[in-house]
């Protein structure tokens, strides 16, 4: 027999055994459950009975005193007639429970005797107490128990002797069947652990046994025995291991065999091969080394590209607008100069001046645009050296407008803040960054409830500190650590590439800075960046130096 078939006959047996003595349990359980029911259902059944007898002497008290108030005996017999309805229903209910279906039908018909006697004698009470003087109540109240025990209490003995006899019988039959589980339950567990032990105990004898040849030649071979062979006996899997192993070892033979022979021919050329490795190696290091560094400049100019792209319609609404009124006021010059034969009047050239400052008014903020777009798209070759973060947060902040006008406010708090030593163009792509990711995380239409704010101050650790915070739908616990990766972004397909963090991250490191974040959903985020703060006697340098 192989050691699979072993092993599957040994999970049979356990599965069988443990379905067993599951539908055992089960069984067992399902008919305590039963059991109790029965046992508490008769219990109750008694509790009623003895309700029920005691209306004896409540019925007619009840009407007596409702009398003696000036009260209609007619309603409290119609509340006493409700409730003796109920408790008889709730008798049916409890006999359908614990009865079997062959004993329900003779057990309702003597509740449906006992209800119709109990409640005759209830209407005939309330005729008694109502012919009944008032002298007359002690009266009324022991005829009224003597007739309840003649016509009334025969029914309900009858059923309720029945009740206690079936309840102690019952009882005795659930002790028997208790004492017999009990029997079950230890002996069934014991014969199958006994059954499940020796089977268990056969498998594992012989794979130890097997085991253990494998081991002693597995050490043979680790002292460099290659002759090591091992018996094969049968054809379960050990035989098959066994001639595995011994195929493999005549492999190893050979292979040691061509090792030593190429190993001699190796000796003898093998330092100019060397050489000639190292130095093919150390060309190709340099080369990966300038491509990686062109790939890394090309990625952040990318990005950059691709800020700019998503601020391509916003600058163009926010030029728009001043152009549109530069072109106006122009064209009500020209009509003006047109329409005058001679000097304008002073009321006329004022209104011509007005027109013409409004232009050029509109012309520099054209310019304004047109100068933050120019620190964006700067190439990146440009110099590192003092940044004024104030300048550089509020060009991002303008270049951005679109984005956040119809989503929060713009808070800045730079006052103070050192300059810090780097590459403005770069860092103005981080701030725009963040502050469109900030923009994105806030639905439009509550600008007044929410801000993004812009703080630049002096860092405890002597550099310059900046935090970009917003108001937000926060980042989920599970992707924090994750939003510096490459290529993966929470927004919808076709808004952003992945990479934008990433890509801050990088130029952040690359100035001699760190990024952190904090974030709490739904209540907002706060991005913080910490640079080196510039000094007055450290020289200007390339921005590819830097990143190098």
């Amino acid at each position: 027999m192989t050691v699979r078939t072993r092993i599957l006959l040994f999970a049979a047996v356990a599965v069988g055994l443990v379905a067993v003595v599951g539908g055992a349990l089960y069984s067992l359980a399902s008919r305590g459950l039963r059991s109790t029911e029965q046992v508490f259902a008769m219990q109750e059944q008694n509790t009623l009975y003895g309700k029920l007898t005691g209306d004896a002497v409540w019925v007619p008290h009840s009407l007596l005193e409702a009398r003696g108030k000036g009260q209609e005996p007619d309603a409290v017999l119609a509340a006493e007639r409700r409730r003796a309805e109920a408790d008889f229903a709730h008798l049916r209910e409890l006999v359908t429970i614990e009865r079997t279906p062959e004993d329900v039908p003779g057990v309702l018909a003597l509740v449906d005797a006992a209800q119709r006697a109990h409640l005759g004698w209830m209407e005939r009470q309330e005729a008694r107490v109502r012919q009944a003087g008032t002298e007359g109540e002690d009266r009324v109240l022991h005829e009224s128990i003597d007739s309840f025990r003649t016509e009334v209490m025969p029914h309900l003995d009858t059923a309720w002797v029945m009740n206690r006899e079936r309840l102690a019988r019952h009882k005795r039959d659930r002790l028997v069947a208790l004492r017999a589980n009990q029997v079950f339950g230890v002996a069934v567990p014991l014969v199958a652990l006994g059954l499940v032990l020796s089977l268990a105990a056969t498998v594992l004898i012989t794979l130890r046994r097997s085991s253990r040849e494998l081991l002693r030649g597995a050490a043979r071979i680790g002292r460099g025995d290659f002759t090591t062979e091992l018996p094969v006996k049968g054809a379960d899997e050990y035989a098959m291991l066994a001639r595995a192993f011994n195929r493999m070892m005549e492999e190893l033979r050979d292979t040691v065999r061509e090792k030593e022979r190429l190993a001699k021919a190796e000796a003898e050329s093998s330092e100019r091969e060397m050489r000639r490795y190292n130095t093919l190696l150390e060309e190709t290091v340099r080369q990966r080394t300038t491509q990686l560094e062109e790939a890394n400049a090309q990625l952040l100019f990318a990005d950059r590209l691709v800020t700019v792209g998503q601020l391509a319609a916003g600058v163009g609404h926010e030029i728009n607008n001043p152009l549109a009124f530069i072109l106006g006021n122009l064209s009500y010059a020209r009509e003006e100069l047109d329409r005058m034969q001679g000097a304008p009047s002073p009321l006329e050239r004022e209104e011509l001046l007005a027109a013409l400052s409004e232009a050029h008014e509109g012309a520099e903020r054209v310019k304004l645009l047109v100068q933050d777009l120019k620190m964006l798209a700067r190439a990146d070759d440009a110099v590192s050296g003092p940044v004024d973060l104030e300048s550089v947060l509020r060009s991002a902040s303008k270049m951005a407008a679109h984005e956040v006008r119809q989503r929060a406010r713009v808070v800045m708090q730079t006052e103070g803040a050192p300059r810090a030593h780097g590459n403005a163009a770069r860092l103005c792509q981080v701030f725009l960054n963040l502050i469109i990711n900030a923009a994105h995380a806030i639905p439009p239409g509550q600008v007044d409830q929410n801000e993004i704010r812009l703080v630049a101050r002096q860092a405890p650790d002597a550099r310059v500190l900046v935090e970009v915070s917003d108001t937000g739908s926060g980042i989920p616990a599970e992707n924090l650590e994750r939003i510096f990766r490459p290529f993966f972004t929470t927004k919808p397909a076709g808004v952003g590439s992945g990479l934008g963090l990433s890509v801050c991250q990088r130029i952040i490191t690359m100035h001699g800075g760190d990024i952190t974040v904090e974030s709490q959903p739904g209540r907002g985020t706060t991005f913080r960046i910490a640079l080196p703060v510039h000094t007055a006697g450290e020289a200007p340098a390339a921005a590819g130096a830097m990143a190098a």
